[in-house]
């Protein structure tokens, strides 16, 4: 059996980027698809250590793992400890999953089979069992993830929605969250909690000119800008309670609508909405950038 190094090469790029690309899923880490084709290349060179015998001491697991570590930091650069942690444990769970996925589709096409006749003919056989093994291996990952998101997302789950205010347009993730049960004190409308950040480019540069200076909790300062503001956007002061804060403010407005997106279709509300705008970070993995009111979804 002939082994051209272009075929492995590629092939190896190939089921690594597929091994990559679903832990980044999995783990909801933000990376680009460069970054997980470097670390690709990189998985794939590695393997061509088996033409080279005087290499073959980097056939040992410490030098293995090594490499890994080295894929999982090119390919998403965690900040944290446990980031990494995460990312390394399920890049094996995957390598894991479709290795042993094709060696279950071999063991089942094959009549007569031992550990010891694990070989392929040529190949094309070999790619043939690979694709098989990576399909099957994903369609099953999908299946158990879809299912584990199901059940423990019952009650809470991310969703798209965008806020639209004077013809302009952020797209946000938000976290349904049954907890959330603030209104606007008044006209009791429910509110959405959305990071500064992630709403600063609708907002008016009176409002943005608030959070720059740091002028959120000056209410004689909101004040001014509230009158200054006029029609152009109506601000809301939102009190709540949170744990250490009995007397907290949230700054708010009335956006002129938004679109919330639920199983692939969009759903669009033009009143009885609030956003509150929060100058600090909801999530500290950056799941999400928002807090969707559960009276929004009806």
């Amino acid at each position: 059996m002939y082994v051209y190094v272009e075929y492995l090469i590629i092939e190896n790029i190939i089921i690594n980027f597929i091994i990559l690309y679903v832990t980044d899923m999995i783990t909801r880490t933000k990376t680009s698809k460069l970054r997980l084709l470097i670390a690709s290349l990189l998985g794939s060179i590695y393997t061509l250590i088996v033409f080279f015998p005087n290499l073959q001491f980097m056939g040992r697991f410490l030098i293995k793992f090594s490499v890994s570590i080295l894929m999982i930091i090119v390919a998403y650069n965690p900040d944290r400890f446990r980031e990494f942690l995460k990312q390394l444990s399920t890049f094996y769970l995957i390598s894991f999953a479709f290795a042993g996925t094709i060696i279950g589709i071999f063991y089942i096409l094959k009549s007569k089979v031992s550990l010891s006749n694990f070989t392929f003919k040529d190949h094309n056989e070999l790619f043939k069992f690979l694709i098989l093994g990576i399909g099957l291996a994903i369609i099953l990952i999908r299946s158990i993830l879809k299912n584990h998101f199901i059940k423990i997302n019952k009650d809470n789950c991310l969703t798209k929605i965008s806020i639209n205010l004077n013809n302009k347009k952020v797209h946000l993730t938000a976290l349904v969250d049954t907890g959330n049960s603030l209104k606007e004190p008044i006209t009791q409308k429910p509110v959405i909690i959305a990071e500064y950040n992630a709403l600063k480019e609708i907002l008016p540069d009176l409002v943005k000119k608030i959070y720059s200076e740091n002028k959120e909790l000056d209410l004689n300062y909101v004040a001014n800008i509230m009158e200054k503001l006029g029609d152009q956007v109506k601000l809301r002061l939102i009190p709540f309670k949170s744990l250490g804060n009995d007397n907290g403010i949230l700054i708010g407005f009335v956006p002129d609508s938004i679109n919330i997106y639920l199983d692939d279709r969009a759903r669009e509300m033009t009143d009885d909405i609030v956003v509150a705008i929060y100058n600090n970070k909801l999530s500290v993995d950056e799941r999400y950038n928002g807090l969707l009111h559960p009276e929004l979804l009806g």
